[in-house]
């Protein structure tokens, strides 16, 4: 008889603990969970800027060099959708991981990179000499076409 109810004891006990347990992970949080931090491209707003500007320049010289030429306004059109897509696609994918932490460069810092750590004058001479090595040649084309009669 005492053997029993030791076993209905130990069976209470457990069946407690079991309860408690459960009871525990079934609790609601205690704070919102916090989204990972997003260092996004960790450029400045500039840097996009000046890279756009650069792009607008380019298609602008070599519209106005080709005159009313219908076919190359056409591959240009084409052109200008193509890098609007290219860099719109970039920028719906890069919102997708939420905002993006304040560029290091602007709080007065350094641009860390897998080759070390960079100054602001090396990143936006590495990212912005081919944007302007384009904007260059458009203008280029555009003064060789109007020098020789050529353009509009």
């Amino acid at each position: 008889m005492f053997e029993h109810q030791s076993i209905v004891a130990d069976r209470a006990t457990d069946f407690e603990a079991e309860v408690f347990a459960l009871e525990q992970t079934l609790q609601p949080l205690a704070a919102a969970p916090v989204p990972p931090r997003n260092p996004g491209f960790q450029f400045p707003r500039r840097v996009w800027l000046a890279m756009f500007a650069c792009y607008a320049i380019f298609f602008f010289a070599i519209a106005a060099a080709t005159g009313g030429s219908g076919h190359a306004r056409f591959a240009i059109i084409i052109s200008v959708l193509y890098a609007a897509v290219y860099f719109g696609v970039a920028r719906i994918g890069a919102r997708q991981a939420g905002p993006e932490d304040i560029s290091p460069l602007d709080k007065g810092k350094m641009l860390d990179t897998f080759t070390g750590l960079m100054d602001k004058r090396a990143v936006y001479g590495q990212v912005l000499i081919v944007p302007l090595a384009v904007a260059l040649f458009g203008m280029a084309i555009l003064v060789i076409t109007l020098s020789i009669g050529i353009g509009s």
